[in-house]
């Protein structure tokens, strides 16, 4: 079944965990506003994930305009990993202070939205280094295998 079913990589892991907080953002300020509700999930997961998306296309384009300044070529992302780690730990933080901050709770997806921008405007600037320390840690990391044990 583990052969069926792939690993996820950490840019799928987070893109599903901004879809999660911005879905369950949705259902609590919609619970709060009209009673139990499921139909606000939707809409707070695709606002969380256009502000990240959002947050990495300004992070990358004052990166490039940096760059550019500098006499550099501009970077091109391939793997993108790190806007969507900055998304993800964005959205979380900035719901966190949203209910930290509003008396009664409300706007958390406003909160994730505005936290997803600014966490994947800052993720892509590191985003050339992020994969290959990914990588590195992924070499390093133990197989769980015992040497000398078959079967």
């Amino acid at each position: 079944m583990q052969d069926f079913i792939p690993k996820l990589d950490i840019k799928e892991k987070s893109f599903h965990g901004i879809l999660a907080i911005g879905g369950i953002a949705g259902v609590i300020e919609g619970t709060m506003q009209y009673g139990f509700t499921l139909h606000t999930a939707f809409p707070g997961m695709m606002l969380t994930l256009i502000g990240a998306f959002l947050g990495g296309f300004t992070g990358f384009f004052l990166k490039d305009l940096v760059r550019t300044w500098r006499g550099l070529k501009p970077y091109r992302g391939v793997n993108n990993d790190g806007w969507t780690m900055g998304a993800f730990m964005g959205a979380f933080v900035g719901t966190l202070l949203q209910v930290m901050a509003s008396p009664d709770g409300s706007n958390l997806v406003i909160g994730s939205i505005i936290g997803a921008f600014v966490g994947a405007t800052c993720g892509a600037f590191p985003d050339e280094f992020v994969t290959p320390i990914l990588g590195r840690m992924q070499k390093s990391r133990p197989t769980g295998k015992v040497a000398g044990r078959h079967g």
